[in-house]
């Protein structure tokens, strides 16, 4: 167990560095199958129907037989049964077993079970899910051929949930920052600096340019504010500045924000910018 976490906290390390935000499901989606001995992980990032919905399957431990499955496969894993009816709600986001959900003769005897039984071959699935304030669910599924998934499964399931919204939410701005304009030039002006900027400080560079505080930035990365401070002062010390104003004015002149990002990064202290503020 000790193991576990520490590969995760290694893995933490390895999401919130790199700059490709297509490496990011890959290390998550490694990892959850080896910490949970798993065959097959199912990533559900984006709404699904029974009709339709990418279904994304990854199995690093035999890549060349899993598919999707025919159209009646793919329709129950968009179904999310017995999870949606679980998670749908929001009132209790624990990861589980399909078969603690609902009962292992109910999950067993399922059309569900059997339809993955026989695509894949698994006979149990552990949901993991993205905690969020709207209907949509999010997050991990993971199939496994053996046994079902034990509580020990589940608690560290559980630990590791904030750190897997964290990684997706970093995940989901380096996908925007890609899709900005001018992003490959904005990375060639970072790798002109004397000390470029981590992709981390990067991100936090391009909220701080919304006019967004300390506080705010944390939550949206998943973060604290206290970490949020030691990007700041990194930023400060790289750019030659001495407060978010000239940070963002600074990073503007060099090519690493768009004119249009700013002078709001004052905005919300609308005064002189203390080292609280920072």
């Amino acid at each position: 167990m000790p193991d576990r976490y520490a590969r995760m906290l290694d893995l933490a390390v390895g999401v919130m560095s790199t700059e490709a935000p297509e490496a990011v499901w890959p290390l998550l989606t490694d990892e959850l199958l080896a910490a949970l001995d798993g065959e097959l992980i199912v990533v559900k990032e984006v709404p699904w129907t029974r009709e339709q919905g990418d279904v994304v399957i990854r199995s690093p431990r035999r890549p060349s037989e899993v598919g999707v499955g025919g159209d009646s496969v793919q329709a129950h894993i968009r179904s999310g049964y017995p999870f949606i009816d679980r998670y749908g709600a929001g009132a209790d986001w624990a990861p589980q077993s399909a078969a603690r959900v609902v009962g292992a003769r109910t999950w067993q005897n399922s059309p569900t079970a059997d339809a993955l039984r026989q695509a894949f071959g698994t006979r149990h699935v552990f949901g993991l899910p993205l905690p969020s304030s709207g209907p949509h669910v999010s997050g991990f599924l993971v199939h496994r051929a053996g046994g079902d998934f034990s509580r020990h499964d589940e608690r560290y399931a559980a630990r590791v949930q904030p750190l897997l919204k964290a990684a997706t939410a970093h995940r989901s701005l380096l996908t925007a920052l890609r899709a900005s304009t001018g992003s490959e030039r904005r990375r060639q002006a970072n790798h002109a600096l004397a000390v470029p900027l981590t992709p981390r400080e990067t991100n936090v560079l391009h909220l701080l340019a919304t006019g967004l505080t300390a506080e705010v930035i944390g939550r949206r990365l998943g973060i604290s504010p206290r970490t949020v401070h030691k990007h700041l002062n990194a930023l400060y010390r790289k750019l030659g500045a001495a407060d978010r104003l000239s940070a963002v004015l600074r990073a503007q002149d060099a090519g690493l924000l768009p004119v249009s990002a700013g002078p709001s990064g004052a905005a919300p202290d609308s005064g002189p910018v203390n080292s609280r503020s920072r």
